[in-house]
């Protein structure tokens, strides 16, 4: 009988090491042509919730807890997410040289945790990617009307 719990620990233990190396690899990076101070103001554009750090100088973009009823819910999924569920977004940008052209690189991160009750500490849960998706294609669409919006004034 002993047995058979220390392999229900150790299965336990494995999934949560799984669980933990998905999260750890799911960062979502792309590149951008464009000048930084471009990208930056597409980027908080894009974020359509509060910020709590925006550090331009260190390339630090980050939004506050956003509890899951509050945030983005897929279109048709028609699902009421958890009231226990919370995420953060951080983005960071380093700025460089990519084929003789100004570029920026964007990091996403969506730190997603669940609060089952009061007591215990938060879970740390999996992505779907589809939200962080979402930024950085927002992100690049303002890119794109910025630069529309500078041609026509040109």
């Amino acid at each position: 009988m002993v047995g058979v719990f220390s392999l229900v620990g150790c299965e336990t233990m494995k999934k949560e090491e799984r669980i933990n190396n998905a999260i750890e690899k799911s960062v979502f990076t792309r590149v951008y042509f464009a000048s930084y101070e471009s990208v930056w103001r597409a980027a908080q554009l894009a974020l359509k919730y509060p910020i709590s750090v925006n550090n331009m100088d260190n390339g630090v973009l980050e939004t506050d807890w956003v509890r899951a009823l509050e945030g983005f819910s897929p279109p048709g999924s028609g699902k009421i997410p958890s009231s226990g569920i919370r995420y953060k977004i951080a983005l960071n940008m380093v700025k460089g040289r990519s084929q003789g052209r100004e570029s920026v690189r964007v990091t996403l991160r969506k730190n997603l945790e669940r609060q089952r009750d009061f007591f215990s500490d938060p879970e740390q849960m999996l992505t779907d990617s589809l939200e962080e998706n979402v930024i950085l294609y927002r992100i690049e669409r303002e890119l794109i009307i910025q630069d529309a919006l500078r041609k026509v004034g040109d």
